[in-house]
C-alpha cells in the first residue's frame, strides 16, 4: 500500500474512537512544527480560546497535562490549514460557530465565558445527545471535535508518557516526515 493510500484510508478516524497507527505518525510530524510557532494559520484569536476551552472540558489539567498544555488547538489549526480541504474546513469552523451559538441559546452565554462547572455540565449534556450514535457521511461538528482532541492528545509525548503504559518500539524514531509544497494529506475530508 502507497503511503498516499494509507494516509486517506486513515480518514475513518474521525467516525472511529480506535486509534489508527497512520493517523498518530501524521500528528506526530506536526509536533514539531506546532512547537515552532506561535501564529495561527486559519483559526482567528477567539475560535481558537473556543476551541482551547471545549478541548479542556474534555481534557482537563490534573496531575497530567490539559488539551490546551499540549497544544491540541494548534494542531487542529494545522490540520486545517494543511490537511482538510476547503469544504471540511469551513463546515469544521461553521460547526465552530454553531456549537458556540447553541451554547449562547442554552445558556445565555458564550461557552467560554461559563464558569469551569456549567461548561462541564453543557458539554456533558452535548456529549450525551451526541456520541455513541452511528452516523453516515454526515458526522457532527461535536463528534469530529471530540476524536481529534483524544487523537491529538495521545499522539503527543506528554500526552502518551504521562497517560499511558509507554513502551517504546525498538528502533529509530523518525517523527518528522517532510511535507512538501503541494503535498496534501488526504485525511478527514468527509464531515
Amino acid at each position: 500500500m502507497e503511503r498516499r493510500e494509507a494516509v486517506q484510508k486513515v480518514s475513518w478516524i474521525l467516525k472511529s474512537a480506535f486509534f489508527a497507527p497512520t493517523i498518530l505518525s501524521a500528528l506526530q510530524g506536526c509536533e514539531d512544527k506546532v512547537s515552532k510557532t506561535s501564529s495561527l494559520f486559519v483559526l482567528t484569536e477567539e475560535q481558537n480560546d473556543l476551541m482551547k476551552t471545549i478541548a479542556d472540558t474534555i481534557i482537563p489539567r490534573t496531575t497530567t497535562p490539559s488539551a490546551s498544555d499540549v497544544k491540541v488547538s494548534q494542531f487542529m489549526d494545522l490540520l486545517l490549514k494543511d490537511v482538510f480541504d476547503k469544504a471540511v474546513k469551513e463546515k469544521f469552523l461553521n460547526g465552530l460557530d454553531k456549537f458556540d451559538r447553541d451554547c449562547i441559546s442554552s445558556t445565555g452565554e458564550s461557552f467560554a465565558k461559563l464558569d469551569e462547572s456549567e461548561q462541564y455540565t453543557y458539554l456533558e449534556r452535548v456529549d450525551q445527545e451526541i456520541m455513541g450514535k452511528e452516523y453516515g457521511d454526515a458526522v457532527p461538528f461535536y463528534y469530529t471535535f471530540k476524536h481529534l482532541t483524544i487523537t491529538i492528545y495521545f499522539s503527543t509525548e506528554q500526552g502518551v508518557k504521562q497517560n499511558l503504559n509507554y513502551n517504546p518500539v525498538p528502533g529509530p524514531y523518525i517523527g518528522e516526515v517532510e511535507l512538501k509544497e503541494g503535498d496534501k494529506i488526504m485525511v478527514g475530508n468527509k464531515m
